[in-house]
């Protein structure tokens, strides 16, 4: 599956990242291939050593298909080396990046063009409804999503570049998650600007059960606090994390001091439920009944103290890195 040597190359170059999608790749790949206009294009699908059937449902989705590019990692090596793969493979002057569980509305490459084509920014794409950190969330519990503003002007989930970007940064293929934070602080340092379209909306299709959600947040955890180590940008959730670890260890303080194990317990949940309800209320809009908005709220605290426990093994990662061998 592969596009001739002795073609030319298309406008577009799609690089669509994925490991055990199986219920969300054809969703993702009809989408990119009903986009209007008359643009030529290649999808190139880097499959990270998926256990699902994900690769298979790519072969058979290409079968009648010359567009589409499998490549399969032997290994699986995270999302950071699955881009860098599929960049690497891209020929186009427009390399379009998306995640397997991403649905793009008809209009999307001829609204991402557009911006490109009337403006000097180099990167620009829509926003994925729901958010990442309450996919699981949403479908488990029927919530309506609200349209929040992204930290990362341009994420992984759906973005198109001008081949320049590529010319000048690079995709760090060491990183497990976090690769798009990063490509887009090396962007900003090379003079590279980008842009998010607010109305533009993508369908986020996450399947993750919540065994696979808690251990996501928990290397998202990890993730964001080697970028607040790296970067030194403080975001809301390094304050809740902040807020969280000061509690606890105040918790802890207080047991010393002879505290009943109640208090030591009882303060850091009933923090971590508030965080959880302050998240709730600004990712979802609040029309649901008040039993499964409870419950909701309960499940998203659990998934939020993995993601707490990943902030404190990724700020231990940093000391040490900082810190060096004793």
């Amino acid at each position: 599956m592969s596009r001739p040597s002795s073609s030319p190359p298309p406008d577009v170059s799609y690089v669509v990242i994925a490991y055990n999608e199986a219920p969300a790749i054809v969703s993702c790949l009809s989408a990119i291939t009903d986009q209007v206009g008359s643009s030529s294009y290649e999808i190139i699908v880097v499959d990270d050593c998926s256990v699902d059937q994900t690769a298979e449902l790519v072969q058979d989705f290409a079968s009648c298909r010359p567009e589409v590019v499998l490549i399969r990692h032997e290994r699986n090596l995270g999302r950071g080396a699955a881009r860098s793969t599929g960049v690497a493979a891209a020929t186009a002057d427009l390399i379009a990046m998306v995640d397997a569980d991403i649905v793009l509305p008809t209009d999307w490459l001829e609204r991402c063009r557009r911006v490109l084509l009337e403006s000097a920014v180099d990167a620009v794409g829509g926003i994925a409804v729901p958010d990442g950190d309450v996919a699981y969330v949403h479908r488990i519990f029927s919530l309506t999503p609200k349209v929040t503003s992204m930290s990362t002007q341009v994420t992984g989930s759906n973005g198109l570049y001008r081949r320049k970007v590529f010319d000048l940064v690079s995709i760090d293929p060491s990183l497990i998650e976090g690769e798009d934070v990063a490509l887009n602080f090396a962007m900003r340092e090379a003079g590279l600007q980008c842009v998010s379209i607010a109305d533009l909306l993508v369908e986020h299709c996450e399947s993750k059960d919540f065994l696979g959600s808690m251990k996501w947040l928990y290397q998202s955890g990890k993730g964001a606090s080697r970028q607040l180590a790296t970067y030194g940008k403080v975001r809301t959730p390094d304050i809740a994390s902040g807020g969280m670890i000061g509690v606890t260890l105040f918790s802890l303080a207080a047991r010393r001091r002879g505290a009943s194990w109640r208090l030591v317990w009882g303060l850091p949940i009933v923090f971590l439920l508030g965080i959880s309800a302050l998240h709730m209320m600004r990712k979802f809009v609040m029309r649901d009944s008040a039993m499964n908005w409870v419950l909701a709220t309960v499940v998203n605290a659990t998934l939020l103290g993995g993601y707490f426990a990943g902030r404190v093994a990724g700020l231990s990662s940093a000391v040490r890195d900082r810190t060096g061998p004793e």
